[in-house]
């Protein structure tokens, strides 16, 4: 009787430090999840996806046939991230040129073609004097290096280059009967460069710097240059026109009779 009453008695007592020992034990766990300072990895109670492979841009992969890392998106592959609701207020105007921009969906605008797959003859948006400008800006930090400033191929790289730059001036240029002469085509050139008819990069594409509406912006600068090189005093306003006739008359130098009283080599300085 003795006995029990004494294991009794110590039951309560060993109960209560192993409620203690887990209390204790749970709140190490707890402090360890806490982001105390450690040299030890983290522990990852849900892995998921923590050690996924890492890609980085420009880097190559055995996972694909052709050994690229960055990927176009699947066809058929719906944007994430933009509402997709219709705006008509102002202030969701860049939400929704956002999820344009996701989307993709306008050929014409993103891509340069017609529903055939032909370039488009001409841009699929109307330009503008802030349109021109910003296409002047973009060209002159990424085009003038080969194309020159004035887009005639003889920008300080072009001059030296193996095979001449394109001069925008030519007339493959500017025919819209050949593809070249197509703003779709301009458009897709700046954007993915030009592959020769040996398969080499002849020109490079410049997508990862200028997007579509800086593409569209540079093609209508070179229809800007196009124009002012190819235009005469005819195509200009009548209004203007008497003005730049005032100015270039102004610039000529005149033309004077020679004063009698000059010396001359004939009569030898006599008067």
């Amino acid at each position: 009787m003795t006995t029990t009453t004494h294991n009794a008695a110590r039951r309560p007592f060993g109960a209560i430090t192993l409620g203690l020992a887990v209390v204790a034990g749970s709140l190490g766990t707890l402090a360890g999840c806490r982001g105390e300072r450690s040299d030890k990895p983290p522990h990852q109670f849900f892995p998921d996806l923590d050690d996924q492979m890492k890609w980085k841009p420009q880097s190559g992969s055995e996972f694909f046939a052709n050994g690229r890392t960055m990927r176009q998106p699947v066809a058929g592959t719906v944007a994430f991230g933009r509402t997709s609701l219709l705006f008509d207020e102002p202030w969701g105007e860049t939400y929704m040129s956002q999820r344009a921009g996701l989307l993709r969906e306008d050929d014409a605008f993103y891509r340069g073609v017609d529903e055939t797959g032909a370039y488009l003859v001409r841009m699929p948006i109307a330009p503008s004097r802030a349109m021109v400008e910003r296409g002047m800006q973009r060209f002159n930090i990424y085009c003038s290096a080969c194309h020159g400033y004035e887009g005639d191929g003889k920008g300080t790289v072009g001059v030296r280059w193996s095979y001449a730059p394109a001069n925008f001036y030519d007339p493959k240029y500017r025919d819209e009967k050949v593809n070249t002469g197509r703003d779709g085509y301009i458009f897709h050139v700046a954007r993915n460069g030009v592959i020769g008819g040996d398969g080499k990069q002849k020109m490079p594409g410049y997508a990862h710097a200028v997007n579509e509406q800086d593409a569209w912006a540079i093609v209508s600068y070179i229809r800007a240059l196009q124009v002012s090189r190819l235009a005469t005093i005819d195509d200009v306003p009548s209004t203007e026109r008497e003005i730049l006739e005032r100015q270039r008359a102004a610039a000529t130098p005149s033309t004077t009779t020679a004063d009698a009283s000059t010396p001359t080599a004939t009569n030898g300085g006599a008067k």
